[in-house]
């Protein structure tokens, strides 16, 4: 007894003293797959102060990466400076990473100029260190930058390096995309052409060959639209849809090209078509801005037939947004709510590890008791065994004697349900069965399996119903109960019942099945072989 309360205190001790580096080594590993579940970790490190060298920047580098990879801003650059500072003429590697995070950061800040800064310096160091899957990924986070900062001179260097660093224009559709966009943009409709067509040029045969097919084509002929070039425009959406209608992966996307048409046939002229086009949108479930677009092009087309305007869709849709919005803003005042109460909770979690010395000062007098407490429900949990093991012996002894029952009593004179019933589905089929060839019935989905031996041989019947109306459509046959939410049995067919540490289960005869018994059935199951023998 001795050895083993000190084996229960070492556990004990072992699971309640985690360091702050175990924590920071276990938010590392989680930081790439569980961003939210690594901050979770990094939170439980009660004083960074105490940190120092490695350890103090493994975990404001872990702590940059798991915001950056929750989609979350990150509250002090001296997250990620430090680690910068700290890598410094000791791991090259880590200090590339540190300062592409602390460009993350001043991104989120809204320091471009400083964001921007970091990554080229972080960028050319990959490039003298021979890393090009590092310096195409800056290229790349370089190039959208540039995007959102409308430079297109800056962009169109950037795309180009990391087609070059990748042997050519395949597989780089999406930076080709954005390119030419900035090239429309500006004003220069046919360099947009040109790098659209560099990118189309790979459609059937690129890994982002879907890519191509759901954005870069459209916005190929949507750009033709645009320069008046209607027929082609109208050829290459045509083109497009029938490749959806041939690939599942293209399932929902139909809409823009549907719409781009009717906005095409509007521009032709051929108000009729245009209209057509429409309605094949709005037979789609489409998103709030589609279906915003979709009213505004309504009204144009209305217009342009009639020459009046109708707002009545507009003024229905801004009101519908207004109420969802104002719900919005409620369920976000509720969540910050939640958010506040989760801060307080896991500030009174610090203040009770502060605490954790007197606990365990009072655990090391109150183990014995534990123990002696822990052994007497082990002896009560074998007696109840015992109990239960005698239970099912006297409930496999009832069932032996319904079967001989089964076997040599006369059937009464009296009234009684039909021996032969018909069990009928949601839709035409049913199933007719002898109540005494019945073996169980079993839920799947929106159907049942009804298992019945005949000519010797286990047969299974589908129907579309759901157990509850059999078990209503059963209910004046007694050796039929619910042992279990998927599973209704016939008592006559159950051969013995087995009991397990934490299962009980009912086997069949013939087909061997095993039929869980759930704890809620478990007494109507009892009470049903009591009455039945």
């Amino acid at each position: 007894m001795k050895r083993i309360n000190w084996l229960f205190i070492t556990l004990l001790l072992a699971a309640c003293s985690k360091t702050d580096k175990q924590f920071i080594s276990e938010a590392e590993a989680l930081v790439e797959e569980n961003a939210d579940s690594a901050l979770c970790i990094l939170n439980k490190v009660e004083n960074t102060g105490h940190l120092t060298g490695e350890w103090k920047a493994r975990y404001w580098m872990t702590m940059a990466l798991a915001h950056k990879n929750a989609n979350q801003s990150m509250s002090e650059d001296s997250l990620v400076l430090y680690a910068i500072d700290y890598y410094q003429g000791k791991d090259s590697a880590m200090q590339r990473k540190a300062r592409a995070l602390a460009s993350s950061y001043y991104w989120w800040r809204d320091s471009l100029t400083q964001s921007k800064k970091l990554m080229i310096q972080s960028m050319e160091e990959s490039r003298r260190a021979g890393n090009r899957e590092e310096t195409v990924s800056k290229l790349r986070s370089l190039a959208r930058m540039a995007s959102l900062e409308k430079n297109l001179e800056e962009q169109k260097h950037y795309t180009n390096e990391v087609i070059k660093l990748d042997g050519g224009d395949k597989n780089h559709a999406a930076l080709l995309n954005s390119l030419a966009l900035e090239y429309y943009f500006h004003g220069k409709k046919d360099s947009a052409i040109v790098t659209l067509e560099r990118a189309i040029a790979y459609r059937d045969s690129a890994k982002d060959s879907v890519y191509i097919w759901r954005d870069v084509m459209r916005n190929y002929a949507d750009l033709l639209i645009g320069m008046g070039q209607y027929d082609k425009g109208i050829q290459l959406h045509e083109q497009i849809m029938e490749h959806y209608r041939q690939s599942k992966a293209f399932e929902g996307n139909e809409v823009g090209s549907l719409f781009s048409l009717s906005h095409a046939w509007l521009l032709k002229g051929d108000k009729q078509k245009a209209r057509q086009y429409l309605d094949e949108v709005e037979e789609y479930e489409t998103s709030d801005a589609t279906r915003f677009c979709v009213i505004g092009h309504r009204m144009v087309l209305n217009y342009a037939s009639t020459g009046r305007y109708n707002i009545t869709d507009m003024a229905e849709y801004a009101n519908e947004k207004r109420d969802k919005r104002e719900k919005s803003q409620a369920v976000a005042e509720a969540k910050e709510k939640s958010i506040q109460t989760l801060r307080e909770h896991e500030l009174m979690l610090t203040v009770s590890r502060q605490r954790q010395l007197i606990f365990f000062l009072l655990l090391t007098l109150s183990l014995i008791g534990v123990i002696i407490v822990l052994f007497a429900l082990v002896r009560h949990r074998k007696k109840l065994l015992v109990e239960k093991e005698k239970e099912m012996q006297q409930l496999n002894e009832l069932l032996a004697k319904l079967q001989q029952a089964k076997e040599t009593k006369p059937q009464p004179t009296k009234k009684q349900s039909p021996s032969t019933i018909v069990l009928t589905g949601n839709t035409s089929e049913n199933v007719s069965l002898e109540i005494a060839n019945l073996l169980y019935i079993e839920a799947v989905g929106n159907y049942v399996k009804v298992y019945q031996l005949c000519n010797g041989k286990v047969k299974i019947d589908m129907l579309r119903v759901t157990l509850k109306q059999l078990e209503d459509d059963l209910r004046s046959y007694p050796t039929i109960v619910r042992c279990h939410r998927a599973f209704l049995v016939n008592l006559e067919q159950v051969e013995r019942i087995e009991s397990h540490s934490n299962s009980t289960q009912l086997i069949i005869k013939y087909s061997n099945d095993h039929l869980p018994v759930s704890r809620s059935n478990m007494a109507q199951v009892k009470a049903a072989i009591k009455e039945l023998a």
